[in-house]
């Protein structure tokens, strides 16, 4: 299980640091809650013990993860599809799972489509949300300042050719 201490990541909340263990009576069980410091949101939340691996918390990536994913978003996408309702669906699926691939997938993809044709407002607050919770993660991960993450994203996306 997790300990105090450990960096997570928390979909869709972002990502802390897990701060304690606190236990509170409900209904006359005592149950065991961690403690979660979201980064750059100042809150914590409260995340009951017996629901911990159902709830989608999972580790920060690891530094070879990191550069799986930095490598992926600077691959040229394939399949974008031009209708919006498609690619919007598609996009609010990718999110839900959790997985940060199918994050940095959302990232790349309205990225490069950005390149073509000015995204919807929809969009572009996906895009935006999508790409600070990948960079949060990354600085978290790597104990670096987000601003710079971000701009070494940006880098990589800037530098994804056309087709």
């Amino acid at each position: 299980m997790f300990e105090i201490g450990d960096k997570v990541a928390y979909p869709p909340h972002g990502v802390g640091v897990i701060e304690g263990k606190e236990e509170r009576v409900i209904g006359g069980k005592v149950i065991v809650y961690y403690r979660i410091n979201l980064i750059g949101k100042n809150m914590s939340i409260l995340v009951p013990e017996p629901g911990i691996e159902s709830s989608g918390i999972r580790p920060v990536l690891s530094e070879e993860e990191i550069e799986e994913i930095l490598e992926y978003l600077g691959e040229i996408p394939k399949n974008i599809s031009e209708k919006w309702t498609v690619r919007h669906r598609l996009n609010v699926d990718r999110l839900k799972t959790g997985e940060i691939k199918e994050l940095a997938t959302v990232v790349r993809n309205l990225s490069y489509r950005s390149k073509e044709k000015e995204l919807s407002y929809s969009e572009k607050r996906m895009f935006e949300e999508a790409f600070a919770r990948l960079a949060e993660e990354i600085a978290l991960s790597l104990g670096e300042p987000v601003k710079k993450v971000k701009q070494r994203i940006r880098k990589i996306l800037k530098e994804v050719k056309e087709k």
